[in-house]
């Protein structure tokens, strides 16, 4: 069977025939690796809901593939494997999500997200708004495809799904909501990723059940990081991964930080800074594993059970009336999160939250379980005009962001306005913001600088007005 982008449904005739009735979406098994060849030899994955055209209800592919023996399981060295272990991997992403969600996923910008498995040679990955990008490039002999990996493919569906649950932090310019965005493509990653059962049994055989050890979960997109890291020529992500789950970075201000250094300090760079989330949330997984094996599972059904309460955890700080849906701090986030656990789970797990976070120093030290103030419901606009020599070229500029809450409070906005300000000057100072041309076309390819990394924001001329618009891309 071929699979292609071309529609199977039939026109109806003018006699008013109806079109034949068209095969039910199947179960299809997939090329599928749940880490990458660094790790692991790729094995399959089915892929429930693929429709006769190749796409299933959230994705599709840029390019069609062919069935063999009605499947879609190649070997590495068939080009088809990249486009079928990045379909296979964002469908699964989004279907675990979405069982925790508990209703469908409504995508932010698109009615489905295309899946591009190679679309041509760089070491990147982003997600867009449309579709999940992935890359290829030549390290060494060999060849590394960013697609090939199900946490990389794992961490751009996040950031597709928290644009799903939460669309206002795309138009935000302070550090923790971008952060908090690389983050939760982190953590969903490393969820899914012990969902599988080979990946389960790695880590049990390097921890025993032991988390706070090395392991292939924690270490995030080992071969896209090893090749990092050769081609820049230096450890700058700190080991053979993209990032680790495993830290003990502590709270900072990410506005008194350096925008980047060694891998083992803290930045105020989004990927950089989200490390301490990241870290913060592994804690709480590896806490209610300790208390599953505590109270009597073993290691495999505790770390299972866990990756049920964190999906979980995170699904519900995305529903209404938790989670900020504007600007935010790391503080703002872990007081919903403590909310949230209270609410809809009768606090079983608000004291492991609350001592993290504390520790973690993004709550006051010693807060325990004490409430704190939640951000409330609703968003708001805020606008400015950058005024001062600190902006250079783009004085004059007007830049707009999105606060949490809907009611005004005219000191507050007034202050946050200040705030606006100082952002966007660090943002310019740090290369962050494209400057362009009156009547320029922009393209997707000018919105990433020269390090792969897309910028935070792009200059548009709105009526002759200089306006510097946030760039909805996250890699």
């Amino acid at each position: 069977m071929s699979v292609s982008a071309v529609s199977s449904f039939r026109i109806a005739s003018k006699n008013n025939t109806p079109p034949a009735q068209q095969p039910a979406p199947r179960d299809v098994e997939f090329s599928f690796n749940p880490q990458d060849k660094l790790v692991m030899e790729p094995g399959t994955v089915v892929v429930p809901g693929v429709r006769p055209d190749g796409t299933t209800s959230k994705f599709t592919l840029d390019e069609p593939l062919t069935a063999q023996d009605g499947k879609f399981v190649y070997s590495q060295d068939d080009h088809s494997f990249h486009a079928a272990n990045a379909f296979a991997a964002a469908n699964r992403m989004a279907n675990m999500f979405e069982q925790a969600w508990g209703q469908p996923i409504k995508w932010a910008r698109a009615e489905r997200l295309t899946v591009h498995g190679d679309e041509g040679q760089d070491l990147n990955a982003y997600y867009d708004g449309e579709g999940l990008h992935f890359f290829h490039y030549p390290v060494g002999d060999k060849m590394v495809y960013s697609g090939d990996s199900g946490e990389v493919v794992g961490h751009e569906c996040g950031h597709a799904l928290l644009d799903a649950v939460r669309p206002g932090y795309f138009s935000t310019w302070n550090t923790d909501p971008g952060a908090f965005h690389e983050s939760f493509g982190d953590v969903v990653a490393l969820l899914g990723s012990l969902r599988d059962e080979r990946t389960l049994n790695k880590v049990l055989e390097q921890t025993g059940g032991d988390l706070s050890q090395a392991n292939s979960a924690a270490e995030l997109g080992e071969e896209l990081g090893t090749a990092i890291n050769t081609v820049v020529g230096h450890d700058v992500t700190g080991g053979n991964f993209t990032r680790n789950a495993i830290n003990q970075f502590t709270w900072q201000d990410p506005n008194t930080l350096p925008e980047s250094g060694p891998p083992d300090q803290l930045h105020n760079e989004v990927h950089d800074f989200s490390r301490l989330w990241t870290g913060a949330f592994y804690d709480i997984f590896t806490g209610i594993v300790n208390q599953n094996m505590a109270a009597g599972q073993d290691a495999r059904s505790a770390i299972l059970a866990a990756t049920d309460a964190g999906f979980k955890m995170y699904a519900d700080l995305m529903r209404p009336g938790y989670a900020p849906e504007g600007e935010f701090t790391y503080r703002d986030m872990a007081a919903a999160m403590i909310k949230s656990e209270n609410e809809q789970n009768g606090g079983k797990y608000t004291g492991l939250i609350s001592q993290v976070m504390s520790d973690r120093k993004i709550l006051p030290e010693g807060a325990g379980l004490v409430a704190h103030q939640v951000l409330e419901s609703g968003t708001r606009s805020l606008a400015t005009t950058l005024k001062g020599d600190q902006f250079g070229q783009f004085e004059g500029a007007r830049v707009e962001t999105l606060l949490s809450g809907s009611q005004a409070n005219l000191l507050g906005d007034s202050s946050q306005a200040e705030q606006l300000s100082a952002q966007l000057a660090r943002l310019i100072k740090a290369g962050e913001i494209k400057m362009t041309e009156p009547n320029q076309v922009v393209t997707t390819k000018d919105l990433f600088k020269k390090n792969g990394e897309p910028y935070r924001g792009v200059v548009r001329w709105v009526d002759g007005q200089m306006t510097i618009e946030r760039v909805k891309i996250a890699g």
